[in-house]
């Protein structure tokens, strides 16, 4: 089984961080809240900006059209709050008031998928990808660990239009060395494989990587890809490995329906069909429990993707 390494500090903390970074270096960002700041620990850019920190209170969807008013005026504007509550509360404002114009918002979805974990359904996020990415204009970023995060936060910054990315609420295992670099549109190969392509995004990432492990044991070579750009998407090394391995197995901690998963298939079936499954949430309200317990109960963990990776080379074979 593979081990990592694991940050000392949590992904949230790594936004907080980073959007204090950022505020140093452009001066027209702002950042609004939803009463959650020590949550999303957007907390630290209001002890350092305090005048660049707007509390909007528990009303997200006027938050975001504020942010929208402030953005069409020139600023960088970050509507912060959890995932949920940014995009099923401010969806209409999202879509009118920043995907229609294309105004420069960054909307980060803090306790993304499973991580709100405990706060039950109605703060666990699964649909986010699934709208976003449907959006127009709207690009859809899922960093895979805090060095991703973090270069990903100033290539959004950098960007100059409406981009929607994940914060969840983790720990997460060490993905990336120093120095590494976000890209948009890029998908990166972690692990080479001839059998069977497993494609992660965010926090699933490492799942695959283990279970990768687990699949070599059985005689089985896994490839495994990180895309952390959703939106746009890497057609071309999605393309590449179907090609190279004739079947596909993705993994989301997010609804399946539209999600990731879906935008995998969408490239496959247009440009060069295999069979694909997927690991994810399916049409089912997921429970309130800590989110070690609900990964298992849902199967998005390495043996449920060696479950899946089974069943998709039985159906390979079929057509060899």
């Amino acid at each position: 089984m593979t081990t990592f390494s694991f940050y000392k500090e949590s992904m949230r903390e790594t936004f907080g961080m980073t959007l204090v970074e950022l505020g140093e270096k452009y001066t027209n960002l702002l950042v609004l809240d939803a009463d959650l700041n020590t949550s999303t620990r957007t907390v630290l850019f209001k002890e350092r900006f305090p005048r660049r920190f707007i509390q909007c209170g528990v009303a997200e969807g006027n938050m975001l059209g504020i942010a929208a008013g402030l953005a069409s005026l020139g600023f960088i504007t970050f509507p912060c709050t959890f995932a949920a509550f940014a995009i099923r509360k401010g969806l209409d404002q999202l879509f009118m008031n920043i995907c229609y114009p294309g105004l420069n918002v960054k909307i980060p979805g803090s306790y993304s998928g499973l991580t709100a974990s405990k706060n039950g359904p109605s703060h666990n996020m699964m649909e986010d990808i699934a709208i976003t990415r449907s959006l127009p204009g709207l690009r859809v970023v899922c960093p895979g660990d805090n060095r991703e995060l973090r270069s990903a936060m100033h290539a959004i910054v950098e960007y100059e239009g409406p981009v929607y990315f994940r914060v969840p609420r983790v720990v997460p295992p060490v993905l990336f060395s120093e120095g590494y670099r976000f890209n948009w549109g890029k998908g990166i190969t972690l692990r080479e494989g001839k059998d069977v392509a497993l494609i992660g995004t965010g926090i699933t990432t490492s799942i695959c990587l283990k279970a990768a492990m687990l699949l070599e044991s059985e005689g089985v070579s896994a490839e495994v890809i990180h895309m952390p750009s959703i939106k746009p998407l890497d057609e071309e090394t999605i393309v590449k490995t179907a090609k190279k391995t004739g079947c596909i197995v993705t993994v989301e901690d997010g609804r399946i329906f539209g999600g990731f998963g879906s935008a995998i298939s969408e490239v496959t079936s247009r440009e060069y069909p295999v069979f694909v499954e997927h690991v994810g949430i399916g049409d089912f309200v997921a429970e309130s429990d800590d989110m070690s317990s609900l990964m298992k109960r849902y199967d998005i963990t390495p043996e449920g993707v060696v479950k899946r990776v089974q069943l998709v080379l039985k159906k390979k074979r079929v057509l060899c």
